[in-house]
């Protein structure tokens, strides 16, 4: 069987520009993302909520995305796009409160955007009720500035916003009526429980346990206003102090190239007073694929479904599920677990089909493998016996041989009007049909087709031709008054030529006795044998009507009425000459 590579797959590009240099794709790593990615809002307050796009290093021209909200806890106020990097729109940015989307789709001209937070549009929320609301990425595509339009989407972001009946303001700090001068480096302080511990966020990175496969991450943190300076740094310890470095009066920080595996972020404020608690935040990144693997059809029997097996590893992230999916990824999924290694492909058509197995981990990154196989029909039933000829209102007959103890579909056509029925063939694989609702005259075609438990179908069988018609001199129709002339004609004949011989008799009946009772005999007996010839011919000329070569048998039965007609004029003229040799 063929494998194929999933760079054969592409999705449809909207060209969005003229015929300007390609960029080329450095990357395949985009994502789709909210900012900020949580947040704890009152009842009846309006929050704003970016959408952005970070190319993962590529070049991209347009992107689309559906979003949806818990519609019972949020509802939005307006999307704006404002500040967007596109400037075309195939979808202009839409909501729908009643449904929870929302949903965009824009581009840019060439050559492109490149970034990590481009903007794509800006959605202000109104919070309903309390609770934990969530909004995320339900579908979504970027394309890549390649002149193919790929779709370098490797992962879609995710929201999470706290509506609270109410906000409790934070502690401020006490008024400092003195603050020393910040230095390049400040003495450490005794450590002091939580004090001025920051509240660290990541738009990017929301989730502390979850794994990403983007590599730029935002963090953010609410800064008091008695803070005069942050000490920032990042490394793979889980509780490390920054230091006591200067990094400014910052409120976020973006940090690009982080490196694969869990990482933590350390951050610690200072008041002009002494260093604060140190708040460590987590992040971890997954930039790997899970390993290559292949997808195998295992054999099977006739009339059996194929299935499909699998298995492959990620050692960093883990494996989240495996997608398998028939003929395109633009079709539906079947989804397994990671621990389960092979799928039943079941409901499929006879014929070719494309596999592709799809192993996700749990930060996004995929690999694909794909195969084709055949799906083979079963055996065809055996149409052994049918009724040949019937009447219109007769019954159609028809049987024969198939699998045991399977359906058997049998189809009975005339011109584009087809009649199905059903038999079962039994476990010796004899089955037997019988139509008695009549048909309609002319030539019917039947043949069946077999289906066995699993649903799988075999090819159609052999046709079988029969004729449907009313007797034959019911039928005779305008071919008997073809030769109804013909046969007035010689009845005139035949009645002058007896007239003729008892008027004969009258005058010498003794004389022409005998030659009169054979001329009765001759004239009996061929009368007979012409009437019987003619019936015989045109049944015979019946079963060539509407075939190829009709009109040559119609020649041929006229050219052999003919004849006999010529062969009995000879045997009575020869009667006649006897009786005129005895008036001689």
């Amino acid at each position: 069987m063929r494998k194929i590579s999933l760079s054969l797959i592409l999705i449809p590009i909207i060209f969005l520009s003229g015929l300007l240099p390609i960029q080329p794709v450095r990357a395949a790593g985009a994502s789709l993302y909210l900012a900020p990615g949580s947040g704890t809002y009152v009842i009846g307050g309006k929050f704003s909520v970016a959408v952005k796009v970070n190319t993962g290093g590529a070049v991209i021209n347009a992107a689309e995305g559906t979003i949806s909200f818990d519609k019972n806890l949020l509802e939005v106020a307006g999307v704006s796009k404002g500040g967007s990097v596109f400037s075309l729109w195939t979808t202009e940015p839409t909501f729908s409160n009643t449904a929870g989307t929302i949903s965009f789709g824009g581009g840019v001209p060439r050559p492109g955007y490149n970034g990590a937070a481009g903007g794509v549009c800006t959605i202000t929320f109104k919070a309903k009720k309390a609770g934990a609301a969530q909004v995320r990425f339900t579908a979504g595509a970027v394309l890549a500035n390649d002149g193919k339009g790929t779709n370098i989407l490797a992962s879609m972001g995710s929201g999470s916003y706290t509506v609270s009946p109410q906000v409790t303001p934070p502690e401020t700090s006490k008024p400092e009526t003195e603050r020393p001068k910040p230095t390049e480096t400040v003495p450490e302080t005794p450590k002091e429980t939580d004090y001025n511990k920051p509240d660290i966020t990541s738009p990017t990175h929301a989730d502390q346990n979850r794994w990403y496969n983007v590599t730029t991450a935002k963090f953010e943190w609410p800064l008091p206003d008695n803070i005069t300076q942050v000490s920032v740094s990042l490394n793979n310890l889980p509780v490390s102090d920054p230091g006591n470095k200067l990094d400014g009066r910052l409120a976020n920080k973006e940090i690009s190239d982080i490196a694969h595996g869990v990482s933590y972020l350390h951050v610690k404020f200072f008041d002009n007073k002494k260093w604060g608690t140190i708040a460590h935040y987590r992040i971890m990144v997954d930039t790997k694929p899970p390993k290559p693997f292949e997808a195998v059809i295992k054999e099977i029997g006739v009339g059996e479904w194929p299935e499909i097996l699998f298995e492959t590893t990620d050692e960093d992230s883990g494996l989240e599920k495996y997608e398998i999916f028939i003929g395109s990824l633009e079709k539906q999924a079947f989804e397994t677990a990671p621990d389960k290694k092979s799928v039943r492909l079941e409901n499929l058509s006879v014929g070719e089909h494309l596999a592709m197995v799809r192993a996700l981990d749990k930060a996004g990154n995929y690999q694909v493998a794909a195969i084709d196989f055949m799906i083979a029909p079963i055996p065809a039933p055996i149409i052994t016996n049918y009724t040949e000829e019937i009447r219109p209102s007769g019954e159609f007959f028809i049987s024969g041989t198939a699998i045991e103890n399977t359906s058997v579909e049998v189809f009975i056509q005339k011109d584009n009007d087809i009649i199905k029925g059903t038999a079962q063939s039994d476990p010796n694989g004899s089955w037997f049909y019988a139509y008695d609702k009549g048909l309609g005259k002319g030539r019917h075609m039947a043949w069946a087709e077999a289906i066995n438990k699993n649903g799988l179908r075999s090819e159609p069988s052999s046709k079988a031709s029969f004729l449907v018609s009313p007797p034959v001199f019911t039928t005779i129709g305008n071919f008997v008054l073809n030769y109804f002339v013909v046969f007035v004609s010689l009845v005139f004949m035949i009645v002058v030529i007896i007239a003729l011989i008892f008027l004969i008799v009258f005058f010498v009946r003794r004389k022409l006795k005998k030659e009169t009772v054979e001329a009765e005999v001759v004239l009996h007996n061929n009368l007979k044998d012409l009437r019987k010839m003619i019936e015989e011919e045109l049944t015979a000329l019946e079963k060539h009507k509407g075939k190829a070569g009709f009109k040559e048998e119609e020649i041929k039965t006229e050219k052999k009425i003919e004849d006999r007609i010529a062969q009995i004029e000879k045997k009575i003229l020869k009667e006649m000459k006897d009786v005129e040799d005895i008036l001689k």
